[in-house]
């Protein structure tokens, strides 16, 4: 299961009966890499990623899958807890969801594998909370097309929420700002418990002026931008207010004008930055998970062998979520991010 959210299981009675309900908006910045987030916190540029990590605990030397890093396949062990490639010689264990441009209409990722790939969207739905999904790329259709009203898993948890695990899917292909738009309007009439929200902006920049580049860290400035908006919404919000999480990471980091060379750590160390009640301030993520994570150096690019110490991965961030939803399910298949 994913080590954070094992971490942070610890107290999820704590978070669910104190103030019911409770939300979890996980967040996915495309090709955000530390270097230069940091360079904009030093230069005070950057002040909500700057709260973030001053009132929550953070790292920025997680990694992305150990086979790839572009944007589908992350985006998919984040939201599925599974490797991208099968592992430990044990057919079923990734996702396989290896191509990174806009599938035909209907395409499904179970299609792909040959098997249901569940996802944290599935769990939640299924224990009754409501779902969101707020994409910035087309291709993100794979996902609800995935878990709609046909593809969805049948419900066998409790009362039967349905087969449509995503109850609203707002996509605004690179156009973060109306999505945005659409993310505050949405949340502030009736907010989603679970929400996945993914903003282009810094990889879109990057591919055109390189990741650095003037353009790359306004990219980043005006994500921070967001989540200023976002951090109002929440304090605005007489349900959120106190009783939601916000989880981010990114599906990888980048060089020059391109992040596909797996085995370069310019593209596979990224960041990963939990706030939300319960969460102590300014800690570092490696030293509040004790034994269950391993920080890997500045360089480290370990496999998911059995027996040795896993880093912290975006793919931990969908069985977080679930925890700080206060669920002790963990997503099927997802054991295989860290066997430990």
């Amino acid at each position: 299961m994913g080590v954070i959210g094992a971490l942070l299981v610890l107290q999820p009675e704590l978070v669910k009966t104190a103030a019911p309900p409770v939300y979890v908006v996980h967040i996915s910045v495309d090709g955000l890499k530390p270097q230069y987030l940091q360079q904009l916190l030093d230069a005070g540029q950057a002040p909500n990623f700057a709260k973030l990590k001053a009132e929550g605990a953070w790292t920025f030397n997680a990694r992305t899958d150990y086979d790839w890093t572009i944007t589908l396949p992350n985006h998919t062990s984040m939201l599925t807890g599974r490797p991208v490639n099968d592992k430990y010689s044990t057919t079923g264990t990734g996702h396989r969801w290896t191509t990174n441009t806009t599938p035909p209409a209907g395409t499904t990722l179970h299609g792909n594998a040959g098997y249901y790939v569940a996802s944290a969207f599935d769990v939640a739905h299924d224990n009754g909370y409501s779902t969101g999904l707020y994409a910035s790329k087309d291709k993100f259709v794979v996902y609800r097309d995935s878990y709609d009203a046909t593809n969805g898993a049948l419900d066998v948890t409790g009362a039967d929420n349905g087969r449509n695990k995503i109850d609203v899917y707002v996509n605004y292909d690179l156009n973060s700002t109306s999505m945005f738009a659409a993310y505050l309007t949405n949340m502030n009439a009736n907010p989603t418990n679970y929400t996945f929200v993914h903003f282009n902006d810094p990889d879109t920049a990057g591919h055109a002026s390189s990741w650095g580049s003037t353009q790359y860290l306004d990219a980043v400035k005006a994500v921070d931008g967001k989540l200023g908006q976002m951090f109002a919404q929440i304090a605005g919000s007489a349900l959120m207010n106190g009783n939601t999480t916000i989880i981010l990471s990114a599906d990888h980091g980048g060089t020059g004008t391109g992040h596909s060379t797996q085995s370069d750590p310019a593209n596979y160390v990224i960041e990963m930055m939990l706030w939300g009640p319960n969460i102590p301030a300014n800690t570092d993520l490696y030293t509040l998970n004790g034994g269950l994570t391993t920080d890997p150096g500045a360089t480290g690019r370990p496999d998911y062998a059995l027996g040795s110490g896993q880093p912290i991965r975006n793919g931990d961030g969908g069985n977080c979520a679930l925890r700080r939803l206060g669920l002790s399910a963990t997503i099927p298949g997802s054991n295989n991010i860290n066997a430990t």
